[in-house]
């Protein structure tokens, strides 16, 4: 039996893969981005419904409408949805959140980025009993 060494092609093969997945891996979410998601971990999935306009009755018992949480620019809207639902539902997301999140232009690089840094930054789940 022969015995093959591998070590060196391996050496050799390890610098062109590093330098090839470098572009796609530099900076995923910048500080904006990291912002979003993070004030996204306070809101509920009510906040993703479309709100609606108090009648008068309402507003004299409860006071006015409060402010949304919608945010103005459209994609950072779809960031914040799907940081919503990352934040509330982990890793089982429903399609259309991530469809909704590509559609508005961010890449599968950036979502799974996201999904990744929520998961990271939720608290471990601690058993009662042993």
């Amino acid at each position: 039996m022969a015995f093959i060494d591998f070590a060196d092609a391996a050496h050799q093969m390890v610098p062109a893969v590093s330098k090839t997945a470098a572009p796609s891996a530099a900076a995923p979410l910048s500080a904006l981005e990291r912002r979003i998601v993070a004030l996204a971990r306070h809101d509920g999935l009510d906040t993703l419904r479309p709100r609606r306009k108090r009648g008068w009755l309402a507003r004299l018992i409860l006071g006015p409408t409060p402010p949304s949480a919608m945010l103005a620019n459209e994609q950072l809207e779809a960031l914040r949805r799907l940081a919503v639902r990352a934040w509330q539902q982990g890793y089982t997301l429903p399609v259309s959140a991530l469809k909704e999140a590509r559609a508005a232009g961010y890449s599968e690089t950036k979502i799974g980025a996201v999904i990744d840094t929520i998961n990271q930054s939720r608290t471990p789940f601690r058993r009662l009993a042993a």
